[in-house]
């Protein structure tokens, strides 16, 4: 599930695209002045190590919402720590197809 930065070359403002798959990808348009003169921005990535990961697979994976922070979900569990509710909020949000907010941890 393909998250982008970009930042408006109007107004400056730093926003992300979030798209449940690599076949919705759409021409960005600024959420504050609704400009389409945008730059994507240099993200931070993460890689899958110990196997192979195709985009059809990660796609059928996060094509079911439910997968959507399951990994997040997992690491408060293990160690026995309670999730914030921004946390389960976002993670919520998500699920749902909303970009979430900023996380407060």
């Amino acid at each position: 599930m393909p998250i982008y930065e970009y930042k408006c070359e109007d107004c400056e403002n730093d926003f992300e695209l979030f798209f449940k798959s690599f076949n919705s990808i759409t021409d960005p348009q600024c959420p504050s002045c609704e400009s389409t003169n945008v730059g994507k921005k240099l993200s931070k990535i993460t890689f899958k190590f110990g196997g192979s990961l195709n985009t059809s697979e990660a796609d059928s994976y996060y094509s079911d919402s439910s997968n959507i922070g399951k990994n997040v979900e997992a690491s408060f569990s293990k160690h026995g720590v309670q999730m914030p509710d921004s946390v389960r909020k976002s993670i919520d949000d998500a699920r749902g197809g909303k970009m979430p907010d900023g996380l407060d941890l």
